[in-house]
This record gives structure tokens, sequence and C-alpha cells, in this order.
């Protein structure tokens, strides 16, 4: 029960990392480009503890999920010179687009991390031979490269190793050609049918070998995160695409408790399950933050779009209206995917 808690512990403390490393892009961003700064808050509702340096307000309140900054002028007229509504467009742009850029950057880094410190290469070649086994009994040795197999060439990278395992899934015998040193031979190694202890009852074919492994270079690691965040965002993309044109996967979709809910079992499975989490819920918040909704950043883009269009603000009052509506729709949405999430997952 102890070390249940304690993982959700970690999912509540991650999740809030992940939102306010959002806020704080918009901070970093609007410091920079000379834009007020009211408050900078760490959580939501009552403040816990607060204080005060160069005019800006810092606090941490009650709700430990996310944060917010608030700048001069945001969402009214303001005369002072650093208000946010006296500010060009372009320096706006940039503020607001700080927010989703820093967790994109975000989860680049984490999968960086993930791949750094814990993915692993399995390469095709001979690492151990088990006892009485078809592979010791044949002639393999400890540190031969298997480079082709039934006549199917096999590469030296995980694919290359995912071959070969199919391979011997699917053979009776298997005709193993073999690079050591400066030779290459030919060896024959017949499977032999064991239970997997793994899945309970199911038989799967074994010759008694392990593989040679290795870890990701950092090189490697930057273009696994690449692909990774690639494949991340595709996926993002279809279920939106899905969910709005299609209205399909609106079941599916969880909030703030069935986000925690389903980290606690993904971080309960293993340490590499932690950058992972932030891989993911980083760049979803990212990708929707950039949505061009009301209260979200992608609507604040859109009136700064409309105002470069028209070379005339929308009136602040105006554009802070449809914000509040907005937020007031986030928040009957965030009251209903929690009851959706209690329901699924408490309950």
């Amino acid at each position: 029960m102890l070390i249940n808690l304690l993982y959700i512990v970690i999912a509540i403390l991650l999740l809030c990392f992940i939102i306010l490393f959002h806020e704080l892009g918009h901070y970093i961003a609007g410091r920079l480009c000379g834009i007020g700064i009211v408050e900078f808050a760490i959580g939501f509702g009552p403040k816990i503890a607060h204080w005060e340096r160069k005019g800006i307000q810092y606090s941490i309140r009650a709700l430990p999920l996310g944060g917010f900054c608030q700048f001069v002028g945001e969402d009214e007229a303001n005369a002072a010179p650093n208000a946010m509504n006296r500010q060009p467009v372009w320096k706006r742009l940039i503020t607001v687009l700080a927010g989703p850029a820093m967790n994109l950057v975000l989860a680049f880094l984490a999968g960086i991390i993930l791949y750094l410190g814990f993915a692993i290469h399995i390469y095709p070649q001979v690492d151990s031979l088990v006892a009485d086994m078809p592979a010791a009994e044949s002639q393999l040795e400890v540190g031969d490269v298997i480079i082709a197999a039934n006549g199917t060439e096999i590469p030296f990278d995980d694919t290359g190793t995912e071959t070969l395992r199919a391979i011997i899934q699917q053979s009776d015998s298997i005709e193993l050609t073999v690079q050591r040193g400066s030779e290459t031979l030919n060896v024959t190694v017949e499977p032999v049918v064991v239970e997997n202890a793994v899945a309970s009852g199911e038989s799967v074919r074994q010759v008694g070998m392990t593989f040679h492994s290795g870890g990701y270079s950092l090189g490697e690691s930057i273009a696994a995160s690449g692909r990774l965040f690639a494949e991340v965002s595709t996926l993002m993309y279809d279920v939106l695409s899905d969910l709005i044109f299609r209205g399909e996967g609106a079941d599916q979709v969880t909030g703030v408790v069935g986000t925690v809910a389903v980290a606690n079992q993904m971080l309960q499975l293993d340490a590499s399950m932690i950058p992972y989490f932030v891989v993911i819920i980083s760049l979803n918040l990212g990708i929707i933050n950039l949505l061009p909704l009301p209260a979200l950043d992608g609507g604040r883009l859109v009136f700064l779009i409309v105002e470069a269009i028209r070379r005339k603000p929308v009136p602040p009052e105006k554009e802070g209206m449809v914000h509040g509506i907005g937020m007031l729709l986030l928040f009957g949405l965030f009251i209903v995917l929690t009851w959706h999430d209690i329901v699924t997952y408490v309950l």
C-alpha cells in the first residue's frame, strides 16, 4: 500500500513538473521580451507561501497541479510600458509559443535520457551458451557474429536480432552463417521446444544462447529520441483527428486522475517509465496547448494572427472575455473527465 502511494506521489510530482516547465517557458520568454509579470505561481488555489522579488509575486499554492504565469495587461487594457497589451505582436507571439515549445523541448530531452540511460542494443552476436542446449552442442562459440540464417541476411543491429529470433521460432533446423574473426563458417542448429516460463503454458523454440548487448551512444540516443518524438506526435495527431472529425475515442480521453492512475501503473514496471512518462505527457501537453481553442495558447495565437492581419489589436477586454468563457468550459471538462476517471480507475 505504501509503495503504491509512493508511486502515486511520484506521478503527481512528475505531472506538476511538466506543467510547471510549460509555465516556466512563458515566464522566461516574457522576462526576455520585457513584459511585466504580476505573479508566477506553483500550483493553484489558496496560497501556502508567497514572496516578492523585483516587483514580481511568487507563490506556492495548495493544489500542486501545475501553475501559472500572470502578465501585466494580459487580458485587460493597461497603460504601463511593460504591459503585454502594449508589446509588439512578435514579442507576444514568442511569449505565448514559449510554453508549448518548452514542453516539446522537455519531451525531446526526456527521450534522450530514456535511451541513454535505459535502452540497450541487442546484437546478433553470441554472448553466452547454455550447457546441454543445441547451440552449445554445435560448433558455435562465444563471440561469433551471426550474419545469415537459412539464407536470410542478418544485419548487425536490433532488427537483425529480432529477425533471427523469429527464424528460430519458425524453424526445426537452422543453417547459420557466422563470422568468427576472419573466418566465415556454416553451423547447423536444431531448436528444441520448451515451455516459456514468462507465458505459462506456451511452448517456444530455443537454441540456448544469449546475444551481446550494449547501451546507446549520445548520438544514437538523440536520433532515437527524434524517432520517438515523431511517432508520439503522429499518434497524437491521429487521435485528435479521430476525436474532432469522427467523434471516435472520446471514452478513452482521461483527465488528471486518469493520467496519475496510468502513470502509477507505468512507474511500477521499471524506472525507465519515468522519462517515458515525461515524453508522452509533455508532448501531449505541448500539442494540445497549440490547439486554436479559447484559454489555450493556441487560442491566444489566433488573436495575435488576427491582429497581425488587421494591424489592429482585438480589445483586451473582449479577448479576456473569450478566454474567460473558454476557461469555464475547460473547468467543466475537467470536472467531467475527473468523474469519468474516478468511475474508471477508483470505483
